[in-house]
């Protein structure tokens, strides 16, 4: 990629579920075309996949659609689900609960959702795709206020700006049409929303942080295809979330956390709950005898039917979790993200020559509206915003939406979630226990699971709005609470010569973009930084 500028007919940002598959569909829509349309993927990964995480039972629902052949392929879903357990938990028992049936998972598959990527990847080049790994997209290009491309990151500048050893400029890459297929909170994807306004109308988006770990574990307590979910301890009742345990292709279990990002108590750790989570009695036998090989963390979108912006705008479409279309009581979002990526391509195939950009936007609008992702959503839609009250409360009118079918005449409303924490005089601080290096482990030592990376003399890619917020908000009245909800020991709060210093440890990041969505003044902006940089999952 020597070239000053690259020119596409369409041109896709991120190589995941809802990216990939639009990619996929479109050239095969177009392929028999005189002249088929050039397409290409940009992806921030050093490889695809390098930056895919999801605690993962895909639907193939949507892949059936776009790949009906897909089983005679070499592919990576391997393990079938075949059992699903449901507890709650107190500290010290379980209790077992009637499985919800938007977590019946008969069909369903326990997937790395890396490999997953990468094999859809495969596909796609062999489609005539263009994918290009190593790249971030950091700039919108506009033309007469119309996304005409996107500028690449430089590569090699330096802390002051400067062009540092090796410096290699961005790179202008123009399409027709592009394709925001970003993932949660996406920064392209942030940025022309509020351009736009296509939040206009609708309720905020909601979020949750997820982490996760993969055990290689031992043989007499593998259950293939077994799935757990739980809810109640270590969470207080009113904090939204809960536990997945998967075991999958060869003797592997994924376990994880996901916990609603509108929590109250600023010393909440998301890490350290799923620590404490593991010496569960129903949980540590599965992982005595075993092994921890990766770790990774990811932010999710929860806000469901009512936090969807409108997903046109001059110059392109939204796909997927930039888009938010997460169905929370299935814990999936695969199948809908690829659902979406079908949607815009068929949009797209019908309309990329000559057509006027509003007609383009309105058509995938009206396919989006009359797809069975959409109804699905609209069904669960009061499910999330239910917990608000509590536990049990929301157990008990998620129990409702699903014997109503979704269908009451009402529509509940959802908050932001940076706005949540209370100060630190109004809660009791949580006191977790000391990992063991076994079962529980230190931050740190998760983050070294991830392989990230980052140049340590570049620019911050997590950029502080106004430097004496965090001491004099973030420090004095919350206590810090951003040493708390980042997952990969990013930012700490250290004493140097008697006084408090606020600290970034850029170099530890997982792009799991939690410290955007949940900083209680707005004050940390995510970028991404060069290329190629963060984690390099593989297993996840």
């Amino acid at each position: 990629m020597s070239e000053d500028s690259m020119n596409f007919d369409v041109l896709i940002i991120g190589a995941g579920p809802s990216g990939l598959s639009t990619a996929i569909k479109l050239a095969q829509l177009t392929g028999a075309l005189a002249q088929p349309l050039s397409i290409c993927v940009l992806e921030k990964g050093a490889e695809v996949g390098a930056h895919i995480v999801s605690g993962c039972v895909l639907e193939p629902r949507a892949l059936n659609e776009l790949w009906p052949s897909w089983q005679k392929s070499q592919h990576p879903l391997k393990t079938k689900a075949k059992k699903d357990k449901f507890y709650m938990l107190s500290q010290r028992r379980a209790w077992r609960l009637p499985n919800p049936p938007q977590m019946n998972n008969h069909g369903n598959y326990i997937v790395s959702l890396s490999k997953v990527c990468r094999w859809l990847a495969d596909e796609a080049e062999r489609l005539g795709v263009m994918v290009i790994p190593g790249y971030a997209a950091q700039e919108p290009i506009f033309d007469d206020g119309v996304l005409v491309g996107v500028k690449t990151g430089d590569m090699g500048r330096q802390k002051d700006g400067s062009a540092g050893p090796g410096f290699q400029p961005g790179v202008s890459i123009y399409a027709k049409q592009t394709v925001l297929a970003e993932g949660c909170r996406g920064s392209l994807s942030e940025i022309i929303m509020k351009k736009y306004h296509l939040r206009t109308g609708k309720q905020p988006q909601t979020y949750a942080i997820g982490v996760k770990e993969v055990w290689q574990v031992d043989d007499s307590v593998y259950q293939e295809g077994h799935i757990l979910h739980t809810v109640g301890w270590p969470l207080k009742n009113d904090t939204y979330g809960g536990s997945f345990l998967y075991h999958y292709e060869g003797d592997k279990i994924a376990l994880g956390f996901v916990i609603g990002l509108d929590y109250t108590n600023p010393t909440l750790d998301a890490h350290a709950e799923l620590q404490r989570y593991k010496h569960h009695p129903l949980i540590e036998p599965l992982l005595q005898k075993g092994t921890r090989i990766a770790y990774a963390s990811r932010a999710l979108n929860e806000g469901g039917w009512q936090a969807v912006p409108t997903c046109y705008f001059p110059g392109g479409l939204l796909v997927g979790c930039a888009a938010g279309f997460l169905n929370v009581p299935k814990i999936k979002g695969v199948h809908t993200a690829m659902k979406s990526g079908i949607l815009a391509a068929e949009a797209v195939a019908a309309h990329i020559q000559g057509v006027q950009l509003e007609q383009l936007g309105k058509n995938y609008e009206s396919r989006l509206k009359q797809s069975w992702m959409m109804r699905e959503l609209k069904q669960c839609r009061n499910i999330r915003p239910g917990f608000y009250r509590g536990l049990w409360v929301g157990l008990a009118n998620a129990a409702l939406e699903t014997i109503t079918f979704g269908k009451l005449p009402w529509t509940l409303s959802l908050r932001e979630d940076h706005n949540r924490l209370k100060p630190l005089k109004a809660i009791k601080p949580i006191t977790y226990p000391k990992p063991d290096g076994k079962i529980s482990f230190r931050k740190l030592d998760s983050v070294r699971l991830t392989g990230t990376n980052h140049a340590e003399n570049q620019p911050c890619h997590l950029k502080i709005k106004n430097d004496k917020t965090p001491i004099k908000i973030n420090y004095k009245i919350y206590g810090g609470p951003e040493s708390y909800y980042c997952p990969a020991a990013v930012y700490e709060y250290v004493k140097i010569d008697g006084r408090v210093v606020f600290q970034i440890n850029a170099q530890n990041c997982i792009h799991c973009k939690t410290c955007d969505i949940k900083d209680p003044t707005q004050n940390i902006q995510w970028v991404p930084p060069q290329g190629g940089e963060g984690p390099r999952y593989s297993d996840t």
